[in-house]
């Protein structure tokens, strides 16, 4: 069996970028946003948005692993089941992208409000 690195390697960083910054709330993350101004403000929502991302990997990590599970089953629709997971896996490899892309649009508005 192949274990995925990319939800690893992800935590890891997730675990790395937690300690350097202050993750806001789920509930602030509204208010943070419209009331951006400074560095601090935007680095924190993007190292939310990090979170969010490495989430959303291992989300699909774990979408793949139930796919490649139904794979030796004998019994039931295991076309369908095999497609629902796959399916979902994207959808998370997809907002994890997006997350990544929110990430990184926060952190360059905090290297621009430095200047």
């Amino acid at each position: 069996m192949r274990i995925a690195l990319a939800p690893i390697l992800a935590g890891i960083a997730f675990l790395t970028l937690a300690a350097c910054t202050s993750v806001p709330p789920v509930s602030e993350i509204p208010a943070n946003i419209a009331n951006a101004t400074t560095a601090v403000d935007h680095q924190r929502i993007a190292a939310y948005f990090a979170q969010k991302a490495a989430s959303y990997d291992a989300e699909a990590a774990w979408h793949e692993k139930m796919a490649l599970s139904y794979a030796g089953r004998p019994k039931g629709d295991l076309v369908a089941m095999i497609a629902h997971c796959r399916s979902l896996r994207e959808q998370f490899v997809n907002a994890a992208k997006d997350a990544r892309t929110l990430e990184q649009a926060h952190r360059q508005l905090a290297s621009s409000s430095e200047k």
